[in-house]
């Protein structure tokens, strides 16, 4: 049989119109609603994404509450007061940093959260001895951070003035009564050896005298004065005679402290809250049992009439 035209093209536009529906269906029915599945999926999963790690923060967040909680300072200012100021006086000694006075500041209330406490260090010494001070503090684990220091040259001496303020962090709910022994992890080496070349560079770019102040610094003599006892001081290394009695201050490159009382042939002495007692002759070096470095030269070379 011989289709005609107008059957073709009829025939053509039946299976145009099957094909648009076919397609309107297949879009509206099936592929749309796989899409706004899809979609709805991408969203779900993005949302889980998003708190997985909003837990995963929270997590981290407490462990670092929890950590910090075992770092601070005690929570009572008192406690904290008595207790750090005692610790970091025992860092610098043990540093054998001499002149040292620690003092604190009033408690800081930061926003509700917590509270701080600042404190302040000076002392005097060597360099090497004042990186040894630094290198304890830093391998301190407890709550705390040195937000300045200053290190100032005495001459060309080898001694060097140090002065810091360390503010603490003293968390609420903490009524532990000991200070926190956990060791810091900041520190780039564990070994004091590795910060040696901190004080082996000439970093100030002055000239050191090799030999020890404290070992160059003597009671000279005791004379009197008015009735009263006079200690002579005297500084070897710059030819410096301070005439003292009881009570009254002085400052010397190895020692600044005041003189607590004068008898005939010594001298009790007051620095950094220790008291000493130096004889006739003897030097600050050989009154408080320091040894005397190889380098040091001899303690009398210098002395006027030796």
């Amino acid at each position: 049989m011989k289709l005609t035209r107008q059957q073709v093209l009829l025939g053509c536009l039946v299976v145009m119109g099957v094909v648009r529906v076919g397609d309107y269906v297949l879009s509206s029915l099936i592929q749309g609603p796989m899409q706004e599945l899809q979609g709805e999926t991408r969203d779900l999963n993005d949302a889980i994404e998003k708190r997985q790690k909003l837990l995963a923060e929270t997590r981290r967040m407490g462990q670092k509450i929890e950590s910090w909680e075992q770092r601070s300072l005690p929570a009572d200012p008192e406690t904290t007061r008595s207790l750090y100021r005692n610790w970091l006086l025992e860092t610098v000694r043990a540093a054998k940093l001499r002149n040292a006075t620690v003092d604190s500041g009033s408690p800081a209330n930061r926003r509700g959260l917590y509270r701080s406490m600042p404190f302040n260090i000076r002392a005097r010494g060597k360099l090497s001895q004042i990186t040894t001070a630094l290198y304890n503090f830093e391998k301190s684990g407890q709550l705390h951070q040195m937000t300045s220091l200053r290190i100032i040259p005495i001459g060309s001496s080898g001694q060097f003035e140090m002065a810091a303020s360390v503010e603490t962090v003293l968390l609420p709910g903490n009524g532990r009564k000991t200070l926190s022994r956990r060791p810091s992890t900041v520190l780039v080496s564990d070994s004091r050896r590795d910060y040696d070349v901190i004080a082996d560079e000439n970093i100030f770019g002055i000239g050191v005298d090799p030999r020890d102040p404290m070992h160059h610094t003597i009671l000279s003599a005791v004379t009197y004065r008015n009735g009263q006892p006079t200690a002579w001081i005297t500084e070897l290394m710059d030819d410096e005679v301070h005439k003292l009695a009881s009570g009254e201050e002085f400052d010397t490159t190895a020692l600044a402290g005041r003189i607590v009382s004068v008898s005939e042939e010594s001298a009790v002495i007051e620095s950094g809250g220790e008291k000493f007692e130096i004889e006739i002759g003897e030097s600050f070096g050989e009154a408080l049992g320091i040894e005397i470095p190889r380098d040091a030269g001899d303690p009398l070379d210098g002395a006027p009439g030796v």
